[in-house]
């Protein structure tokens, strides 16, 4: 897979960061908001619920081929992530 990089915006739905259909691969998030979170799981990730990244920080999550991981805000600002997949 070729390196990519987006800008996802996460709202109160669920947002897609990767494609199942790609085999392993490594993606670096990074919460570019100066004050709001957001949280990461699977599909069903509510806010609240799922891993916490917190605003400023930056995560490295190795996913296998047929994973997908979500994110969704966790209070009332949208938020906006980095996303690089290697």
């Amino acid at each position: 897979m070729a390196v990519s990089a987006e800008v996802v915006t996460v709202s109160t739905t669920a947002v897609a960061l990767n494609a199942a259909d790609f085999g392993g691969h490594r993606l670096v998030i990074k919460n570019t908001h100066a004050s709001a979170n957001a949280d990461l799981g699977g599909s069903t990730v509510t806010a609240g619920t799922g891993f916490p990244l917190l605003f400023g920080e930056t995560v490295t999550v190795d996913v296998d081929q047929g994973e997908v991981l979500f994110a969704i805000r966790s209070a009332g600002a949208d938020v906006t992530l980095a996303v690089l997949r290697t």
